[in-house]
């Protein structure tokens, strides 16, 4: 899944932060801070590669904004659900076979109200809107024409007295 970690001054945040769709080719990092450190998370859209372990920070305790587009706002809160959907389901699956086996039960990396957690979160931007996260850093939105609501986030970042801008295009 897609997940940048950054630190500008005291604050700690992720650019998506999504899981690993298909077969385990890769092995899925942990970011590397308790996720309760984290002061914010950025969402360039929906896709679950790019979303889908919200809720599993949200169970492991980040309370923080959520900023992506309206669109991806409203596609995340299907996204996200189904997701929660699907890894109760597949725990259930998993654990009725592993019974009959003799083997140790599995739990979901999240269950629907981290998912409604999460969501609850959400701090819908428009494109071109610049937003000032905090002071020093400054973000905006632009249509990035992937899906509806993606974006390619641009991130001014000033520390000691210099500014620089950084791009995270998503896909």
């Amino acid at each position: 899944g897609s997940c940048h970690y950054m630190e500008v001054g005291d604050k700690k945040f992720c650019v998506d932060i999504g899981m690993e769709q298909g077969q385990d080719l890769f092995e899925n990092q942990e970011i590397p801070v308790n996720p309760s450190e984290l002061d914010f998370i950025l969402i360039t859209h929906a896709h679950i590669d790019h979303t889908g372990l919200l809720p599993m920070l949200y169970a492991r305790g980040f309370r923080g904004p959520v900023y992506a587009t309206k669109a991806t706002s409203d596609l995340s809160q299907i996204m996200l659900r189904d997701s929660a959907h699907i890894q109760q389901f597949e725990a259930e699956w998993r654990n009725r076979k592993a019974r009959r086996a003799g083997k140790p039960e599995v739990t979901p990396m999240y269950n629907m109200e981290d998912a409604q957690g999460v969501l609850e979160h959400f701090v819908p931007c428009t494109y071109h809107e610049t937003v000032q996260i905090c002071e020093g850093l400054t973000i905006r939105f632009v249509d990035a024409g992937h899906l509806l609501g993606s974006s390619s986030i641009e991130i001014w970042v000033t520390e000691d007295g210099e500014t620089r801008k950084l791009v995270f295009s998503g896909d």
